[in-house]
């Protein structure tokens, strides 16, 4: 891998890691991104980011488990491929939005137990998370329209 993408997989890498991922799925998702053939198995990625197989699986594991990767097998071949699976972006943006009702929710309890007069920083969150968490399958339609 040439010097400027590898510098863009491992930037790209430490942007999912701030989103939560283990920075090897981080390497692997980015790498999967950009790499040709878009399917790739464990031994070719391993090469491109100098990286044994072992440390890949746990990170191939995870990323299949969140639908972010898929497995795939080509015919007459013994190794299994791995691509960005189709709409894991979609998907990944909707199972934030499901986190957006667990703030709400927070704020609502919160804001319950509190006397009327108080709890402006409480309405902020829930006013914010609220907002979003309506917002977002209606951003998502419009994508899908556009799309």
């Amino acid at each position: 891998m040439e010097a400027p993408l590898k510098a863009w997989v491992e930037e790209t890498a430490l942007l999912f890691e701030g989103a939560g991922l283990p920075r090897m799925a981080g390497r692997v998702l980015a790498w999967l991104l950009v790499a040709d053939p878009p399917e790739q198995t464990a031994r070719e990625m391993g090469e491109a980011l100098s990286v044994s197989k072992g440390a890949l699986s746990p990170a191939l594991h995870l990323l299949t488990r969140l639908g972010l990767v898929e497995k795939l097998r080509r015919p007459g071949e013994r190794a299994d491929r791995y691509t960005v699976r189709p709409g894991a972006w979609r998907r990944l943006l909707l199972e934030k939005a499901r986190a957006l009702s667990l703030y709400r929710e927070a704020a609502e309890r919160g804001l319950a137990l509190l006397p009327p007069e108080k709890g402006e920083r409480l309405r902020e969150m829930h006013r914010l998370y609220a907002f979003f968490e309506r917002a977002l399958p209606e951003l998502l339609r419009r994508y899908e329209e556009e799309g």
